[in-house]
């Protein structure tokens, strides 16, 4: 307010410079912001006026760089001198004769036929045992970054995340994964501040931007370069391969664990088909626990649903409370006994 204050008394040209070169700075700033945004998959509108020609091709430039969608929305004049061409650009058109309706606006944003879809989705991993898809690409594994000719995960919904079946399974016995993971991944809502190291993906190497938690494709190259979760893990409990989905905090990525019924954010195994997930501490438990709840060996139960006769006791013979038949379970099977998983670890 006091930088305008003091244009008023400037010499005409001069203020006229000074305000346009104020407008380029806040745009610049604005467009800072947005592009970070863009990072984290977050949706932007930015509302600015049309009589900068250069700030429109800085948006373009903004959208291109970060591989996102832009569409104008436009104010439709009377006489319709405002409007102008937006080279082959979404354009909706809102009509100043009618009463401005911001959900009715919204909708016919999501709506646009002409809109690509978001670029973020889960990455559903397919197995092809022959390294072939149905459309022949020449796709390369996103870990080992070599040529896939053999047995490979591919998504398939784009072609940036595949990999080599051996790249992508886990190497060994869950015994080594369950000694190797980090507290800091097991929990509810993961702490990606703990890494012992950064990597930044390909997208923020040719922004020249720096490691951001904000970014799901850092995060991921993270934990593949440090081996510490596997892209690919068969687990007991599911007929389906599951994927490992890391996501940042500002996505809001939230799930139910299939094991316990709990929330989850931002970290789970995945599998997209069946919309099963799992905690990463209920992947990595104990098949046979020792527990000092109990002076036998407790074997690991999916459920104990009502068909379980041999455990008609609905309680958790630890804290006595309700238990959901659903939820995974530590069981004695010689003396029929039954716990939570939390009451038992």
């Amino acid at each position: 307010m006091e930088l305008k204050r003091e244009l008023k008394n400037l010499p005409m040209v001069i203020a006229v410079k000074a305000a346009s070169q104020l407008d380029d700075l806040c745009f610049n700033i604005v467009c800072q912001v947005a592009s970070t945004q863009l990072k984290m998959e977050i949706r932007v509108v930015i509302s600015a006026p049309r009589r900068n020609p250069s700030h429109f091709d800085q948006l373009v430039k903004l959208a291109q760089s970060a591989d996102a969608s832009l569409m104008v929305v436009q104010y439709q004049t009377l006489d319709k001198k405002d409007d102008f061409p937006v080279r082959g650009l979404v354009k909706l058109l809102v009509d100043t004769s009618e009463p401005f309706d911001v959900k009715k606006l919204v909708k016919q944003m999501l709506d646009a036929k002409e809109l690509p879809k978001l670029k973020w989705h889960f990455h559903a991993l397919k197995l092809y045992t022959d390294g072939k898809d149905k459309q022949n690409r020449n796709l390369h594994c996103k870990r080992c970054l070599a040529h896939i000719s053999g047995p490979s995960y591919q998504c398939v919904e784009c072609d940036k995340h595949n990999f080599h079946k051996s790249c992508a399974e886990l190497a060994g016995s869950l015994d080594g994964l369950r000694e190797n993971c980090p507290s800091y991944l097991k929990g509810n809502k993961p702490n990606y501040k703990y890494f012992s190291e950064q990597h930044k993906c390909e997208s923020c190497k040719v922004s020249n931007s720096n490691f951001s938690e904000h970014c799901h494709h850092c995060l991921f190259q993270t934990n593949v370069k440090l081996g510490h979760l596997p892209i690919v893990l068969r687990h007991n409990s599911h007929a389906h391969p599951l994927s490992l989905i890391i996501m940042p905090h500002a996505h809001n990525y939230q799930y139910a664990c299939c094991g316990c019924g709990d929330l989850g954010e931002c970290i789970s195994y995945r599998c997209s088909d069946c919309n099963f997930n799992l905690h990463i501490s209920y992947v990595l438990l104990q098949p046979v626990l020792k527990s000092i709840r109990h002076i036998h060996p407790l074997a690991l139960y999916y459920g104990l649903g009502e068909d379980d006769l041999d455990y008609e006791d609905s309680q958790c013979n630890i804290c006595n409370n309700g238990r959901n038949p659903d939820n995974w379970v530590y069981v004695c099977e010689e003396c029929k006994w039954v716990a939570h998983i939390a009451c038992a670890i």
